[in-house]
């Protein structure tokens, strides 16, 4: 794609690691030469900073009052991954219209020529800020655990993501496994559910086994491929970070309001009439 390619990373639930899974997907992708973003699109509860070990002094929410450009909101990490903030506990960026998401979304375009690759972190749930930055992205990977609640969630949230934005391939990343062989049937099993239910297309993207240094690494807040670069852990990630690099997304809407998509036709119309 010439454009810079977004992906969401999302989940059915809080807890399963989806963070720390889109911060050290991130810096794998920026150290096999691609220039990356993190969005911390869970404007509620942002906290991927915290991960990447920076301080922004900006957020989205700043954006959107006027007091500064996307652009302006960037802060470069120790590890060389910019990261744009969503507003922690900000009241304005909570209970977004409709039309505000869209406004954040647009405004990524001015972003293109800085980044190759966005990594999309949403909250968990289906929500409808999680609805539209999905929409937005052109790859949805879904993070998924071997618990039964988690399996009922994640369900729930790929059928209302399929419901809402028409999408019919997620990739499925299974976290904190005891090892790849039992990544596989977790995978296996969570396919069952799917595809006995849904009319959609899931994609094994990896597992990620849940070794000590990983938790060591969540402990600390810090990055597991670059704390424990050798732990089957990062590893793993780096082979994952790598499947993502070298295939192409699914096809979408061109014509569709997303991250980094020339404006439709008749949003530039809405807008010029404003």
């Amino acid at each position: 794609m010439k454009r810079p390619q977004a992906t969401a990373i999302t989940s059915g639930k809080g807890g399963v690691g989806k963070t720390n899974l889109s911060v050290n997907l991130a810096l794998a992708l920026h150290r096999a030469g691609q220039k990356v973003g993190v969005f911390d699109a869970d404007l509620a509860l942002a906290n991927a900073h915290l991960v990447l070990g920076c301080r922004p002094n900006r957020t989205i929410a700043d954006t959107l009052s006027g007091s500064c450009t996307m652009a302006e909101t960037i802060v470069e990490s120790q590890h060389g991954v910019k990261m744009i903030a969503g507003g922690s506990g900000l009241a304005e960026v909570m209970g977004l219209s409709d039309e505000t998401r869209q406004k954040i979304i647009r405004g990524f375009s001015e972003l293109s020529g800085e980044l190759d690759h966005l990594i999309v972190d949403t909250a968990a749930g289906v929500e409808s800020n999680v609805i539209d930055f999905v929409a937005a992205c052109d790859r949805v990977i879904v993070v998924v655990i071997g618990e039964p609640t988690a399996f009922v969630d994640a369900y729930a949230s790929i059928k209302v993501l399929h419901q809402e934005t028409g999408r019919e391939r997620f990739d499925i990343i299974v976290n904190r496994a005891p090892s790849l062989a039992h990544g596989d049937q977790i995978f296996s099993r969570f396919r069952a559910i799917t595809d006995k239910f849904l009319k959609v297309s899931l994609n094994h993207l990896g597992t990620v086994p849940d070794d000590e240094k990983l938790g060591r690494a969540v402990g600390k807040c810090e990055p597991v491929i670059s704390s424990f670069p050798d732990s089957p852990s990062a590893k793993a990630i780096l082979k994952i970070a790598e499947r993502i690099r070298s295939t192409e997304p699914p096809m979408v809407d061109e014509g569709a309001i997303g991250f980094f998509r020339p404006m439709p036709d008749y949003v530039r119309a809405a807008a010029k009439g404003a």
